[in-house]
């Protein structure tokens, strides 16, 4: 009897060992999605099908200071990771606003407004509006916005793209050059000692 109790005891410790890592994460996604942007659903794959999702985006062009407004077109969805990237990098850029219901922030590139996620597992719609703010420097010339897109635990799509929105000519985000400041005087002075080489 002793011996049976043992073997039911290992066998249900076996069985949840097994069950735990299959869970999804229906209060969002863990920071270690935040640069493949895979959902920890162990057994299923991605859809190899083109994603029925498209973004609607409030300008073609970003100026620091000015929100981006964005909108997720397609079927309802459950979860979602979304960022702002530059071409060739997997770092999140920018930050999010107040993220709309049942989502919330989630800290990737040690932002803590890197990106948004999902926050429970009610349907999100094409009404959802998520708001992006460019960063106030290091701006790239171009950003797109990357989701994870998820109907359901078996059912989702990563590397979903947005069009590139250019940044505007008025930023003044960019990468910051290195100047020196020179005072009047020394300016001055040694403008005089070219010339006198040159004399």
């Amino acid at each position: 009897m002793a011996h049976w109790n043992f073997s039911l005891l290992f066998g249900s410790a076996v069985l949840w060992a097994m069950l735990i890592p299959c869970r999804a994460f229906p209060t969002g996604a863990p920071a270690s999605a935040c640069e493949n942007m895979l959902p920890v659903h162990t057994g299923v794959q991605p859809q190899p099908t083109r994603a029925p999702y498209e973004f609607l985006l409030s300008s073609p062009s970003f100026l620091n200071g000015q929100p981006i407004n964005i909108q997720i077109l397609g079927p309802a969805y459950k979860g979602l990771l979304l960022e702002a990237r530059s071409f060739g990098s997997n770092a999140a850029l920018g930050i999010w606003k107040t993220p709309p219901n049942n989502t919330k922030f989630l800290q990737c590139s040690g932002n803590p407004h890197g990106a948004v996620t999902h926050s429970n597992t009610n349907l999100k719609t094409r009404q959802t509006t998520y708001t992006w703010l460019p960063p106030n420097s290091g701006c790239p010339p171009v950003v797109m916005f990357i989701a994870t897109v998820a109907q359901s635990r078996e059912i989702y799509w990563t590397n979903v793209k947005s069009k590139v929105i250019w940044k505007n000519p008025k930023a003044t985000c960019g990468a910051q050059m290195l100047t020196r400041t020179w005072p009047a005087a020394a300016l001055l002075s040694s403008m005089l000692l070219i010339l006198l080489v040159y004399l």
